[in-house]
């Protein structure tokens, strides 16, 4: 995770285009769990890239990128958002195909039904973890 930042703005983008789905209604509890999945995201991203899976198809990046916008009344109100989060199409394609590659590896590793947000079977929480204790992570709370 060496020199990764995770701002306000990615803890929101996650949120309100809903590439994570938090289970409270407390704004800041919601934000916190976001970040810790971020975090997280972030830890295994990098994993990844040193063992992981080729990038997805582009029609599987846009088959993901239709599924977010389906989640908009229209394309005015998506792009709108985009633009609030400071992301273009592209940075949001680039998440998009992160994601895929982070689903292929958890699959391949600790089976088809393993995701990062959401309940975790203890080999991903642990090994979550340990990629925790490797890094050097720093936090900042409000």
């Amino acid at each position: 995770m060496s020199g990764q930042v995770i701002l306000a703005s990615d803890v929101r983008a996650f949120l309100e285009l809903g590439l994570f789905a938090v289970d409270t209604s407390d704004p800041e509890a919601r934000e916190s769990a976001a970040l810790s999945l971020l975090i997280d995201r972030r830890l295994a991203l990098d994993e990844v890239e040193r063992y992981g899976p080729v990038r997805p198809s582009a029609a599987r990046v846009e088959e993901n990128l239709a599924a977010v916008r389906a989640g908009f009344a229209d394309e005015a109100a998506f792009m709108r958002l985009l633009a609030a989060v400071g992301l273009d199409l592209d940075d949001l394609r680039q998440m998009l195909s992160d994601n895929a590659r982070l689903e292929a590896y958890l699959a391949d590793r600790f089976g088809a039904s393993v995701r990062l947000a959401g309940p975790r079977p203890a080999p991903v929480a642990d090994w979550l973890a340990g990629l925790a204790r490797r890094a050097d992570i720093a936090r900042f709370d409000r």
